[in-house]
């Protein structure tokens, strides 16, 4: 019984590690496909009933873990002390791409 529970642990832990790997070997890969990217910015003029998270889901790139990251960076670009933006203020947001992407 001993060892047939142990065999079960061990069959586990070595599916974890595989399930670890093939992600980190997927990542790499995507990141491997990434590797002409630079990080451009561009400006932004905040619509009527715009919030910095929709702005995230529209402009925010794989680059950045979350639309919280994003968030982040954009607050600290732009000096923002809170998350409150207003019709007509002018952003300047972060993107990733090969090259700088015209009218964004």
């Amino acid at each position: 019984m001993k060892k047939l529970l142990m065999m079960a642990i061990i069959l586990g832990l070595l599916g974890v590690i595989l399930i670890f790997h093939l992600d980190a070997a997927e990542v790499e890969a995507n990141d491997s496909l990434r590797v002409n990217e630079r990080k451009y910015f561009t400006s932004y003029v905040v619509e009527k009933d715009d919030t910095l998270w929709d702005i995230a889901e529209r402009f925010s790139t794989p680059e950045y873990a979350s639309n919280h990251c994003y968030i982040k960076e954009v607050m600290e670009t732009n000096h923002l002390e809170h998350s409150e933006i207003r019709e007509g203020q002018l952003l300047i947001l972060p993107y990733y791409a090969d090259e700088p992407v015209p009218g964004l």
